[in-house]
C-alpha cells in the first residue's frame, strides 16, 4: 500500500502543470527512489536504518585471520550481503580519512568502495556538543556523490531541493547507524547504493558533498536538520580487485533470456528478459530468483530490481550477492516457477 507523500507525489506527477525542470528532474527521482523502495518492501528487503552501539575496527584490506577478517566485517558495511561481505574481505574497500568542520560537526569520509553495481561509504560523525544526540534514534544525511567531471552521480536529497544533475545511476539505497555513542556524540554513518543495471560509473577526483545532518528523536520520529557545508575528496587509489567476469547463455532454448550477466567486485549483474508475464506481476519475479553456483550454493536476489515492458514480457534489471572474486566457470540463473538457465564464462 502506498503511503501519503507517496500517493501525493503520484498524483502531481499526473496532473497536467508546468513544473520547473529542476524540480521536475527532483520529483522525478523521488518517486523513482519511493517505487523502488515499495518494491523492496514486497520482496521482504527493508531499507535499514538502525541504531546499535558497537566497536569501529578498521579493516586493513590484509587478510590474516577469519578472527580479523570477521571483525573487520562486523566493523564497517554489515549489510548482510554476500557480495559486500566478500569484496571487504578481499581488501576491496579503500580508506579515505578526508574530513570537514561546519556547524561544530566534524565528518569523516573513513572508507569506500564502488565498482559498476554498487556504491558504499563509511561515514564518523563528530559532534562537539553530544547533548544534542539526547533521546536521538539514528542520524542520516542529505548528500550529494559529484565525480571529477562534474556528473552528479547520487544526489540524497529532500524533494524540497532541486536536483544538480541529470543522471539516475542509483535505483536502491540502504543505511544504518552500527555506531551511535550519544555521551561521546560520536555516530557512524554507512551508506550502500545499487545500481541496478550496472551504470555507477568510475569514481575519479569525486567529492561527496553534504548538506545536512538529520538527528531523528523519538519513535516518532522528530527530525532536526543542521544545515551546512561538508566536502569530503574520494581518495583517488586504485584497489587491486578481481576483474570483471562475463557470462553467455548456454541455452537459446530456455524461458530465460539472458542479454548481460557480468560480475564485479561487489555484485553479478543480470538483465534477462521473460515473455507472457505481465508486467503489473512483479512479484512472480520478486521472490524467485537466484544464483546457483557449480558447487550448488545459492545467491539470492535481495529483491531489488528494475523492470520494463518488452512487448508481451518483461526485462529484468538486477543484482545478485556473487562476485567476481568467486571465478566461477559456470553458473546457473533461477526463476522458480518460470524457467532456468545455465551461464558459462565467456
Amino acid at each position: 500500500m502506498k503511503n501519503n507523500f507517496e500517493k501525493e507525489l503520484e498524483n502531481m506527477m499526473k496532473e497536467e502543470k508546468e513544473i520547473p525542470a529542476k524540480v521536475r528532474q527532483s520529483l522525478d527521482q523521488s518517486y523513482d527512489m519511493i517505487r523502488a523502495k515499495s518494491k523492496k518492501k514486497k520482496a521482504r528487503f527493508v531499507w535499514k536504518r538502525v541504531a546499535a552501539v558497537a566497536s569501529a575496527i578498521l579493516v586493513t584490506g590484509i587478510i590474516l585471520t577469519n578472527e580479523q577478517v570477521m571483525a573487520g566485517i562486523n566493523g564497517f558495511f554489515n549489510f548482510g550481503d554476500k557480495g559486500i561481505d566478500r569484496a571487504v574481505t578481499e581488501g576491496f574497500a579503500l580508506e579515505d580519512q578526508s574530513t570537514a568542520a561546519d556547524q561544530g560537526i566534524s565528518i569523516t569520509l573513513a572508507r569506500h568502495f564502488s565498482d559498476a553495481n554498487k556504491i558504499g561509504m563509511s561515514f564518523q560523525i563528530i559532534f562537539d556538543d553530544p547533548a544534542v544526540l539526547q533521546n536521538a534514534e539514528d542520524i542520516s544525511m542529505d548528500y550529494r556523490l559529484k565525480n571529477g567531471d562534474g556528473e552528479y552521480i547520487v544526489e540524497f536529497i529532500p524533494d524540497t531541493k532541486p536536483l544538480k544533475g541529470t543522471n539516475r545511476h542509483i535505483a536502491g539505497l540502504e543505511d544504518y547507524n552500527p555506531i551511535l555513542n550519544i555521551e561521546a556524540g560520536k555516530v557512524q554513518f554507512d551508506v550502500v547504493m545499487d545500481s541496478h543495471n550496472g551504470s555507477i560509473p568510475a569514481l575519479q577526483d569525486a567529492v561527496v558533498e553534504i548538506e545536512s545532518v538529520d538527528i531523528f528523536y523519538g519513535i516518532d520520529r522528530e527530525l532536526k536538520k543542521i544545515d551546512g557545508r561538508w566536502d569530503l575528496p574520494v581518495n583517488n587509489k586504485s584497489v587491486e580487485d578481481g576483474p570483471a567476469i562475463e557470462y553467455v547463455m548456454n541455452d537459446e532454448a530456455s524461458l530465460l533470456h539472458v542479454s548481460s550477466a557480468k560480475a564485479n567486485p561487489t555484485s553479478m549483474n543480470i538483465v534477462f528478459s521473460v515473455d507472457k508475464i505481465s508486467y503489473d506481476d512483479e512479484n512472480a519475479i520478486a521472490h524467485h530468483m537466484k544464483i546457483i553456483d557449480e558447487n550448488g550454493e545459492e545467491f539470492v536476489s535481495n529483491g531489488g530490481f528494475s523492470m520494463d515492458r518488452n512487448g508481451d514480457g518483461v526485462v529484468i534489471s538486477t543484482n545478485f550477492p556473487i562476485t567476481s572474486y568467486n571465478s566461477s566457470a559456470k553458473l546457473k540463473l533461477v526463476v522458480e516457477g518460470i524457467g532456468e538457465v545455465e551461464l558459462v564464462k565467456k
